[in-house]
């Protein structure tokens, strides 16, 4: 999906900047006057084709699954590039408790069988998925697989701004390149 398709592109993402604004200070802990509680680990991560960013708390223990909002791992935690989410705040199903999904390519799949097809990510070689309908859509079409490891991550999405703020932890973007040839 890009955003001059009509399913409300330039909204989507004057909604993807704004949208945090409460929900990403409740999260933190934005204060009535203003300030940002530091020191929290911040991350990128792509929903619908745009970059979002989120506070990452780890791995809840003992959980297994919590709801229906899941987050994928591209070859692992951070490994190749940003995860991809499925929701943001203000959809039905969001939540800041993110059932994890690692994806790999499939036996015999190459990432260049992936850049091949219509399900690449046109941030390519920045992100190879950015849009977990492409990433469901890939395994449907052999591409890729996709397992749950059983764990849950508490990772509240939350506005650039407060990403950037002074004190937090920010995680590295920079992933090695070129890609491999499978992951």
């Amino acid at each position: 999906m890009t955003n001059t398709e009509d399913t409300g592109g330039p909204t989507r993402r004057r909604f993807l900047r704004t949208s945090g604004l409460l929900v990403g200070g409740l999260a933190i802990g934005v204060g009535a006057t203003g300030t940002v509680a530091a020191g929290v680990p911040v991350a990128n991560g792509w929903y619908e084709g745009e970059e979002i960013y989120y506070v990452a708390h780890g791995v809840e223990e003992g959980v297994t699954e919590r709801g229906e909002n899941d987050i994928y791992l591209i070859g692992g935690d951070r490994v190749w590039q940003a995860q991809v989410v499925e929701f943001i705040p203000g959809e039905s199903g969001y939540s800041p408790h993110w059932n994890v999904n690692l994806v790999k390519t499939e036996t015999g799949v190459t990432v260049a069988d992936i850049v091949a097809s219509p399900y690449v990510s046109e941030h390519y070689p920045e992100a190879l998925f950015d849009d977990v309908e492409d990433i469901r859509a890939a395994e449907d079409a052999g591409l890729v697989t996709i397992s749950k490891p059983g764990a849950v991550v508490l990772c509240p999405i939350v506005p650039e701004r407060v990403a950037d703020a002074p004190g937090n932890t920010e995680l590295s973007e920079d992933f090695p390149r070129p890609w491999p040839e499978t992951f």
